[in-house]
């Protein structure tokens, strides 16, 4: 995903590659070097600015980034982190026009009061049955009965 953006490709090639990505495979091609390829003989190239941190200390404020733009962060295996930036992100990040996801291995060590309680979609996996019943107190217990919970969450 980095190196596609680096390269500029449009989002349109990328999503090609998603949707082959089983015949890439197939052909035993390394990505970086298919995407190097690809913007060889790209006319178009995308206008989308991309930027990786590799730790939460080297994240921007959600202050610093303009709100004219649309704005994704995406936080991935940041749990052991401190989470002040994240939690800006969650707590003020609209004001920069800025969507988050959150990609986290444990709900539950995630903060309740910015991150959990501001999320808007949360995709869970595989719970045992006293996390199911943390997550619906946290989220369904005022649409659905906990019966209807676990069903959906089964």
């Amino acid at each position: 995903m980095k190196k596609a953006f680096e390269e500029q490709l449009p989002k349109e090639s990328i999503l090609r590659l998603f949707d082959n990505q089983n015949e890439i495979m197939q052909l035993n091609l390394s990505p970086v070097i298919l995407f190097g390829e690809m913007a060889k003989h790209q006319t178009q190239k995308s206008d989308i600015e991309c930027k990786f941190f590799g730790n939460a200390s080297d994240v921007p404020d959600p202050r610093e980034l303009s709100p004219e733009k649309k704005n994704l962060m995406v936080f991935d295996d940041l749990l052991l982190e401190r989470q002040n930036k994240c939690e800006a992100y969650y707590t003020r990040g609209r004001h920069s026009n800025m969507d988050c996801f959150y990609l986290a291995q444990n709900y539950f060590k995630l903060p309740r009061q910015t991150i959990r309680e501001n999320a808007n979609v949360i995709c869970l996996f595989l719970q045992d049955l006293k996390n199911v019943n943390h997550v619906y107190n946290d989220h369904a217990s005022s649409d659905m009965t906990k019966e209807e919970f676990r069903n959906v969450c089964s």
